[in-house]
């Protein structure tokens, strides 16, 4: 993937000037929280009697770069599971390959997207060959193409729809910071539009990397804004990446690090989360390390954080799965293309919190609204002080549901970290 293209430099450098939160943070103050975790304060709790979220396990966590042709054998199929990855993604060197990939993915419960070059030069015959698979997650079509592909992409999806009309043809887009020689276009508003206009979607992806050495990128919130805008418009999911190797002026991801993304992603209403990569690749372009397994095939700290984060998702997949984003808006220091927050749902009765920014996503469905709180700081954690209704609960990230009035004090989250509140609608 080309995950580096030339990107706009000044951006990054711009100050809003009327208050708003620069991506780019250059003088990290620490900051002091005296207040205690949600973990803390419910940890002699006995959970036992309470509900917990409904079960789903089919939400779609996807590892680019999964497992190599090299390493092709049950043991590192199983290792991937474990991580809570449910979608297995590598480009292999021909069918065959892609027929042992599919074969181990089914044997362990996971799925895998298929690619391999005869899925270009003899499209019929390897759909036909793998239409009926049970671990087939459809089917890669296409990586940051610029405009100029969309008669090409078109043509391929509708040649894979004529074999296999119910599987995803997947397509993944450039993210922001690509130059007009990259989209093909003047702008990116022209480069999303003709996509979303023109090409026959399953869901919508694109890729959008913010945190680097320096700091937040410049524009994620905008694109996250921007795709999710254009989604609904078409009516189709997006999915979004959170950056799990180092590479270039990327740093090793931290567990926040991960939180921070994948978090704001969800917040977002994305479908779907994509990790890039899972197995440390190599590159002639980039030197790449710490990528969950590293190039020897030994686990690396990052394994241990995407699957502590992968468990907390998969605990609450059933709310992002099954609810729309209503509105989604930023606390205290906006940056540029976001929404400020205006208001609350009327369950909630106050609400403050003590540090730099926070992320108010609110999600329902015909049952269930739900509130989730995201501290979107990239190094400070925060303390959350909300009054509620009695009629509203919090979810942990156990899946445990709970009253929020056991928890009788402003609490903290950490960088990336996320409280989530339940109100049954009134019937």
């Amino acid at each position: 993937m080309r995950k580096e293209l030339t990107f706009i430099a000044t951006l990054s450098l711009l100050f809003i000037l009327n208050g708003c939160l620069i991506d780019i943070e250059d003088n990290v103050k620490e900051i002091i929280i005296e207040a205690k975790d949600i973990q803390s304060l419910t940890k002699d709790l006995n959970l036992a009697g309470y509900s917990t979220i409904p079960d789903t396990t089919d939400f779609p966590i996807t590892a680019w770069f999964g497992i190599p042709h090299g390493q092709l054998n049950e043991y590192r199929f199983q290792e991937l599971k474990d991580a809570g990855i449910t979608i297995n993604y590598y480009r292999y060197p021909n069918a065959d390959s892609v027929q042992k990939a599919l074969d181990l993915s089914q044997k362990v419960g996971i799925k895998t997207l298929i690619n391999c070059p005869e899925l270009v030069s003899n499209t019929k015959a390897i759909v036909q060959r793998f239409k009926n698979h049970p671990a087939n997650a459809g089917y890669f079509i296409r990586d940051e193409p610029p405009v100029s592909m969309i008669p090409t992409l078109k043509s391929f999806i509708n040649t894979v729809k004529s074999v296999d009309k119910d599987k995803l043809c997947y397509v993944n887009l450039l993210p922001l910071y690509g130059t007009g020689t990259a989209l093909g276009t003047e702008n990116y508003y022209q480069y999303i539009g003709r996509y979303m206009n023109e090409l026959p979607w399953d869901v919508v992806s694109f890729d959008f990397y913010p945190i680097e050495n320096a700091g937040l990128r410049y524009g994620w919130y905008k694109n996250l804004e921007i795709i999710r805008d254009e989604s609904n418009r078409i009516g189709k999911p997006f999915w979004a990446f959170a950056l799990t190797t180092a590479h270039s002026n990327y740093p090793i991801p931290t567990l926040e690090n991960l939180r921070l993304q994948v978090y704001s992603n969800l917040a977002y209403g994305a479908k779907g989360i994509q990790y890039y990569t899972y197995w440390t690749t190599i590159s002639p372009n980039y030197v790449y390390v710490s990528g969950p397994i590293e190039k020897n095939g030994s686990k690396t700290d990052v394994y241990n954080h995407i699957k502590t984060l992968n468990k907390e998702i998969d605990n609450l997949a059933y709310i992002f799965k099954s609810t729309n984003v209503t509105n989604v808006s930023h606390y205290k220091n906006i940056p540029e293309g976001a929404k400020p927050f205006t208001n609350l749902p009327n369950y909630v009765k106050s609400f403050d919190i003590d540090g730099e920014s926070a992320i108010i996503s609110e999600m329902g469905n015909d049952s269930v609204s739900y509130l989730m709180i995201q501290n979107n700081s990239l190094h400070n954690p925060m303390a959350v002080d909300i009054k509620v209704d009695s009629l509203t609960n919090m979810v942990l990230k156990n899946g445990r549901i709970i009253p929020v009035a056991l928890i009788k004090e402003k609490f903290k989250l950490t960088s990336g970290d996320v409280a989530v509140f339940q109100r049954r609608k009134n019937k």
